[in-house]
Order: C-alpha cells, then structure tokens, then sequence
C-alpha cells in the first residue's frame, strides 16, 4: 500500500480522505465535511468515550474487507483507530500502512466489518481502562478487549489513547453482556439491558427523574403518580398498559410521547430529558423555548496527528519527555 506523504509534518485531520479508492470504503466526504466531523483524542476525551468515538467509527463505516485489502485504501474508522492509539502502538505497526494491514487481516477483519458493534463490561484502575466489545458479523461473531490508557507525557500527555485491541473469543463470549449508555443531564451511567430506566436515573448522582417535591412525595416506581415521566430517545421496551393508562391521566397528555421511567427498561443506548413542571408535563413550553440560541456541544479539539506520524517517521522518543506508553 502506498503510504502518506513521508517526512512531512504537515497536520492531516483524521479520517481524510486521499485517494478515489478510499471513496469505494465509506470515504467519499469532502475535505471540509472530514475537519467538521472529526473526532481524535484530546485530554478533554474520558477512556469511556475514546472507546466510544472508536466504535461509532466503526459503526458509521461500511467496510468491504476483500475490496479494502485489494484496493490499497485505508476506511475511515482504520484512520480513527490510528488515531486513537498510543504512540508506542502506532510504532509497533510502523506506519498508517502497517496499521491499516494488520486490522484488515484475518484477526481484525470481522471488527472492520462488522454489521454492529456493541460494548460490552468494562474494567477501569487509575490510568487504564478496558471494555469488551462484540463484533456482529455474517461470517461469524467475535468478541475483543480495547484497552486505553492515559498518556503521561510527550505531545499527547493527558490523552486516553489505545494500548491494545485483542481478540478474546472468536463467537459471543459466555461472559460478555451489554452494558448500554444512558445520558441524562450531562451525566452518562453505564445499565444492563433490562434495567429499569428510574433506577438507572437515580444511580447518576445528584440527579433523578423527579422534579422539586416529587423526589420524595412519589409512588416508588409503582406506575401510578406519574411523576417520572421523562422524554426518551433511544432503545428502550415499548410502553404497557399500566403506562399507557397513567400516561393519558391530566396532566399529561398522550401526545407528547414521554415515558414513566418506572415502566421503562433499557435495551440499548438512551438519551433522557426531564422536562419542567412537577410531573415534568411542560413539553410544549420547552419546545417553544428551543427558539434557535441552543446549540449542541461542540466535540473537543482533538490533538493534530502529523503526516509524518501517519508515514512513521515521527519520532516521539525525541520529544521532550518521550514517546508515553
């Protein structure tokens, strides 16, 4: 495969595309469409979530592995991963090329390809972090460990950065689980899937599905107050009777799509909004208040990789403080 531009240290933003093959393995954005979506590491990034932007590259690629491999292009989620990882991993493949090789080979190819990919436990001590991961593929399943660790020195001090990717089970393994997301009120809490969503709600601390008295004065999760309905956006269990019934009560009304977080279980990743009033009824006026000044946070800027680290020819044992991990 050809390789970036050698001895360059010109900064290319990750997942940019350089070649007309890179188009024909989920690469076809513009120049301007790769700096706006860009995503890297930063010391502003926890582990949780640089194993997160890895598998959501993966997921946003299509991937042909055969086309890849005869092509010569590098996917977009190789780039991602690339970038992502440790400078002592990034040496150990030599260059983008190295890297891009072995994830395109017989160990990685069915997390490259992968119909999904889900997250699975994690295991965290002060500086390293590790989370199985199941890749869903038509050849077969196959389950990994990422492991990210936090960078102490060199341009990327700070950073969690990937130390390995290893292959544990080739099928489900018999330990893995899922273990979904859910975010609510800046807060992310890893659930099983099953889980009911108040509890997970009230395990973020210093936050709940209740508003103001209702925190205390409320059924206890029984279906019947009200008081814990919440906006959901995600994978959730479709809504019963009792649910239902509850939910066509004054003062809700059935059209505003909310959910008792009592009757809810989690099946996958979830996003929760509570909105205002004491049964957080106040959908409409919320709505009207979205007028056009929220805007969404804006992902950190992630540290610059060089040309010259995608060709392998940075030295980063040459940097002050040395090459980390």
């Amino acid at each position: 495969m050809t390789g970036p531009a050698a001895d360059s240290d010109e900064t290319t933003g990750p997942g940019e595309a350089t070649s007309e093959a890179e188009a024909a393995t989920g690469q076809g954005r513009s120049d301007d469409d790769s700096r706006d979506a860009r995503v890297g590491p930063s010391p502003d990034i926890g582990p949780a979530d640089a194993v997160r932007a890895q598998l959501d590259a993966l997921a946003a690629t299509d991937v042909d592995v055969a086309a890849a491999r005869a092509d010569g292009a590098i996917p977009d989620s190789v780039r991602t991963l690339f970038d992502f990882s440790a400078p002592r991993f990034r040496t150990a493949h030599g260059s983008l090329d190295g890297f891009a090789t072995a994830l395109l080979g017989p160990i990685y190819d069915r997390l490259l390809g992968a119909d999904a990919v889900e997250r699975g436990p994690t295991e965290r001590d002060d500086e390293t972090f590790t989370q199985a991961v199941l890749a869903r593929h038509p050849d077969g399943d196959r389950t990994y460990e990422f492991t990210v660790a936090r960078q102490s020195v060199g341009k990327y001090g700070g950073c969690w950065m990937t130390t390995a990717v290893d292959l544990v089970y080739d099928g489900r393994s018999p330990t893995f689980r899922r273990t979904p997301t859910v975010r609510f009120e800046g807060r992310e809490v890893a659930c099983e899937v099953g889980d009911q969503l108040r509890s997970v709600l009230l395990a973020a601390e210093g936050h709940s599905p209740h508003n103001d008295v209702t925190q205390v004065a409320n059924c206890g999760g029984n279906g019947l107050c009200g008081t814990c309905a919440v906006a959901v956006d995600g994978e959730v269990s479709e809504p019963e009777s009792r649910e239902r019934r509850r939910l066509t009560l004054p003062p809700h009304d059935e059209a505003n799509g909310l959910r008792l977080a009592c009757q809810t279980r989690v099946e996958g990743d979830v996003t929760v909004e509570k909105h205002e009033g004491l049964w957080g009824q106040h959908v409409e006026e919320v709505a009207a208040d979205d007028g056009g000044d929220a805007t969404d946070d804006e992902p950190p800027e992630p540290v610059p990789v060089t040309d010259a680290e995608y060709a392998g020819t940075y030295d980063y044992a040459a940097l002050a403080g040395g090459d980390g991990r």
